[in-house]
């Protein structure tokens, strides 16, 4: 008998690998709470969840910074913030994802 998260486990796109490997841990993260990726591409990566498609984090590669946007929990709106490091950028993502689920 399949559940709903078995469903989840079997489908492709929150299988997908991750294209840039510097998320390579925060991906884990997020496929191990149901969040799936939206937009996989080396300088930009989406992830969104299959019961709240409005929500999102969103990230950004540039040249010189990388930009993240976060769902504001109870809100249609996100915060926007940039980072020098995929460490910090990680950290901090990783971050506002537990506290967007609490």
């Amino acid at each position: 008998m399949n559940t709903h998260g078995n469903m989840l486990s079997n489908d492709p796109v929150l299988n997908s690998t991750i294209v840039n490997k510097g998320f390579a841990i925060l991906d884990g993260t997020f496929k191990e709470r149901g969040w799936y990726l939206i937009k996989n591409e080396i300088n930009w990566i989406s992830y969104s969840k299959v019961s709240d498609e409005s929500s999102y984090f969103d990230i950004k590669i540039l040249q010189d910074k990388i930009v993240v946007s976060v769902p504001i929990k109870n809100s249609s709106y996100q915060y926007v913030t940039s980072f020098k490091s995929y460490y910090e950028a990680s950290e901090y993502v990783e971050q506002r994802l537990i506290d967007y689920m609490e």
